[in-house]
């Protein structure tokens, strides 16, 4: 067999060699609960493999990118201008999915849909990528097969860089300002994020919020801590904090670990870490750009305390980029995978017993309404009796009785008190007059008191309190009526001195006949108040009752209704328990199959060795027959490399 030959076919078996591992986790993930099926979504082992840059706008993602491309600083301003498309500083400039490459030539180049635009100015370049978000804006662009990929002039290069050889996408950034350019970010997110290898979560060293749970709703990382081998934190303008410069220059012997470690830590202020995600090898606090170079004229000293720190990280990230996509990272990236059991199922227990709290808490005070209300209501219904009972005792007829009863005895004991003597002098008008004048005197001053009798207390103290004395011009009113005749008859004498006897007796009759009338009139009209009295007392609690009936309605119906309430809460509460009930129950199943899984690694390994076997000793070719078996080798050793890989995965 011709060496290239046996390079190509050597090559196209090692290819395959992962995909007895595939098959097993394959196996495991059809047995675990739908929920974390979801999560763990298994990547099509012949895709392409690539690397995707994400995070807000404006931090800094394509800078990063860039230089770690190897893109010279010097030409970094020019290439950041051209790929704004012309957009202003401080707007977001990355209009879509991007892929850059270096160019084989000095043009430009704007690959779309199969084809390649080749462009030799710096200014045409940026008017198709100005054309290119305006077709985004728009909501004309739409997923495409492929990024639009980006050829940047060679001559951009730092000389001899490689870069990391990596497929690596420049994602949109979250929290646009345009509405359209949102929904195309998360169409993009939702394209490129569920299967990338890795996925760079790019922020700001003082704006570490993007890392909180919840700040990123984008499809594929909702949760980055549910994966986190999926991810590298990398921030910019991470050596910008008064603190970590004085750090540097106080402390020489600080490393990239202990910044690293700070940065777990700054991080950790907005809400605890899980443990996988505490990993120092997930975080690269970087600096470069205009930033790297700004500190490196302004503060030189500074710059060279900076430089091997962040050399190691980005070295180090290149080299975590690189690997991720090899087949051997690619399937010990699928096979970590499983570890995201427990925090899944943790997570979720945590959501279940946050909502259990809050509902503990309202259920309580539900409780607490229900007893309330259940108070007024008996307070409510105890006046409703109270009232009823009062009213049913017939008050009206018994106050009335009442009236009438003291009417009768003033008039019967009043009559011969009030009878007054004409005086001394007979047969004289002026005495006539004085009678009057005493007769007058002595009615204005009558009072019917009317006393309790039948009537319930509490109505006839209502009554008393009700009850106002007749007006004066209605007391005098009285007295004119029926005293007013007989002064003018008098009035109508010529002589003072009456000539007849018999003429005096009949006129002193007529005064006195005027003072029965009037105390009559007067006892009816005060008999009269005291009924006015009586009806508005008899009302207000004819009204009382009514507004203690609807109120006790009324106090009924918000009874019920909390109760309601209360109900809702102690059955979503049940619920709740339930739930977690049931995923404590799926957490413990699925965490025993996956303890179950070396045995799937096993069984899938040995079908994959026998059918490798088999192929070698069913081989014609020698050549052939031998690689196959250096590839039954090749197979064990992987098999232990994966069991050793998956026994640091699950300790």
């Amino acid at each position: 067999m011709p060496s290239s030959s046996a390079v190509e076919y050597w090559h196209a078996l090692q290819v395959r060699q992962p995909e007895w591992a595939l098959r097993a986790y394959a196996r495991l993930v059809q047995t675990l609960s739908q929920d974390v099926q979801q999560r763990l979504q298994l990547k099509d082992a012949v895709a392409e493999p690539y690397v995707v840059v994400f995070g807000k706008t404006q931090v800094g993602k394509t800078t990063l990118l860039l230089d770690l491309m190897g893109v010279a600083p010097t030409h970094m301003a020019r290439i950041s201008k051209v790929l704004r498309g012309g957009r202003d500083a401080g707007q977001s400039a990355t209009a879509t999915t991007m892929e850059y490459c270096r160019s084989a030539s000095e043009r430009w180049g704007l690959s779309r849909k199969g084809e390649t635009l080749w462009l030799e100015r710096d200014a045409d370049m940026t008017q198709a990528l100005g054309a290119l978000r305006a077709q985004m804006e728009r909501g004309q662009l739409k997923t495409e097969a492929a990024p639009c990929v980006v050829h940047i002039p060679k001559s951009c290069f730092l000389g001899g860089a490689q870069g990391p050889g990596v497929r690596m996408l420049d994602l949109p950034g979250d929290n646009p300002a345009n509405e359209e350019e949102q929904r195309h970010v998360h169409l993009m997110a939702k394209t490129y994020l569920p299967f990338a290898d890795l996925i760079l979560l790019v922020g700001k060293g003082d704006d570490l919020g993007f890392l909180r749970p919840g700040a990123i709703t984008l499809p594929g990382i909702e949760d980055w801590q549910s994966m986190p081998y999926r991810f590298r934190i990398v921030t910019t303008y991470s050596y910008f904090p008064k603190s970590v410069k004085d750090i540097l220059r106080k402390e020489p012997d600080v490393d990239a670990a202990q910044v690293r470690q700070r940065l777990i830590e700054q991080v950790e202020r907005f809400g605890k870490l899980s443990e996988p995600a505490r990993e120092a090898r997930l975080y690269f606090p970087l600096e470069f750009g205009n930033s790297w170079q700004q500190t490196q004229r302004d503060d030189p000293l500074l710059h060279s305390r900076m430089a091997p720190i962040i050399t190691a990280l980005r070295n180090e990230l290149l080299e975590q980029i690189t690997g991720s996509t090899t087949p051997m990272g690619r399937l010990r990236s699928t096979l970590d995978t499983h570890i995201s059991v427990r925090y899944i199922q943790q997570k979720k227990t945590r959501a279940i017993e946050e909502a259990l709290r809050a509902l503990e808490e309202r259920k309580a005070a539900s409780a607490a309404d229900v007893q309330n209300w259940a108070k007024l209501v008996e307070s409510s219904q105890q006046r409703v009796r109270k009232l009823s009972e009062l009213l049913a005792e017939k008050p009206v007829e018994r106050g009335t009785a009442a009236i009438t009863q003291a009417a009768e005895a003033l008039l019967a004991s009043s009559g011969a008190r009030y009878r007054l003597k004409e005086g001394s002098v007979k047969d004289d008008r002026e005495t006539l007059y004085a009678l009057i004048r005493n007769y007058r005197r002595a009615l204005g001053g009558v009072r019917l008191e009317v006393q309790q009798g039948n009537c319930p207390l509490p109505y006839w103290r209502q009554v008393r309190t009700s009850f106002e004395a007749p007006e004066q011009h209605l007391i005098d009113g009285t007295l004119d009526r029926e005293f007013g005749p007989v002064q003018r008859i008098l009035n109508d004498y010529w002589f003072d001195t009456y000539l007849s006897s018999s003429n005096y007796q009949e006129d002193c009759a007529r005064v006195h006949r005027a003072s029965v009338a009037a105390l009559a009139r007067l006892a009816a009209l005060w008999q009269q108040q005291w009924l006015a009295a009586l009806a508005g007392t008899e009302r207000a609690f004819r009204q009382a009752l009514q507004q203690a009936q609807a109120q006790a309605a009324m106090h009924e119906e918000e009874t019920r209704q909390a109760r309601a309430r209360h109900s809702v809460i102690e059955q979503a509460i049940l619920e709740q328990n339930a739930e977690r009930r049931r995923i404590a129950q799926n957490s413990k199943e699925d965490l025993e199959r996956c303890e179950r899984f070396i045995g799937l690694l096993e069984q899938e390994y040995s079908v994959a060795l026998d059918e490798q076997y088999a192929a070698a000793m069913a081989e014609h070719d020698a050549s052939d027959a031998l690689l196959r078996l250096f590839s039954c080798a090749a197979l064990s050793q992987q098999y232990y490399e994966f069991l050793a890989f998956n026994q640091r995965a699950v300790g």
